[in-house]
């Protein structure tokens, strides 16, 4: 047999490089750097309101964890109930689809745009 040199570590095992680690957060960093200087600049925005942007997002996470979690419930609940009406079986996995993540963030974003909206006298 022949020595061969790894050039790629092995991810094999589902290890990653520490450059592989930071990659993401240390890329999501930058852009935002960039996004806050951009909008102080040319929209004039407050960097200073940034940090209650930060929180009204991190209340956007919350509410769409909460909402993924209620999703997921209602459709186990539909599917048992299903099971036990029908003959036929119905996987639990149906309620687990991962596309359930971003409509749920998007369900989170309308109800956070319609509270926001409701303090806010129609014009």
């Amino acid at each position: 047999m022949h020595d061969y040199i790894t050039v790629l570590p092995d991810t094999s095992r589902g290890e990653r490089t520490r450059m592989e680690q930071l990659f993401v957060p240390t890329l999501v960093a930058f852009t935002s750097t960039v996004a806050c200087l951009a909008g102080a600049k040319v929209w004039g925005l407050s960097c200073k309101r940034l940090l209650e942007a930060v929180g009204k997002m991190l209340e956007g996470v919350g509410l769409t964890a909460i909402l993924f979690v209620f999703n997921v419930a209602v459709g186990a609940i539909a599917i048992l109930g299903a099971r036990s009406l029908l003959s036929d079986s119905v996987s639990l996995y149906l309620a687990a689809d991962i596309t359930l993540l971003p409509l749920s963030l998007l369900q989170a974003l309308a109800i956070q745009w319609w509270h926001q909206l409701s303090k806010v006298p129609a014009s």
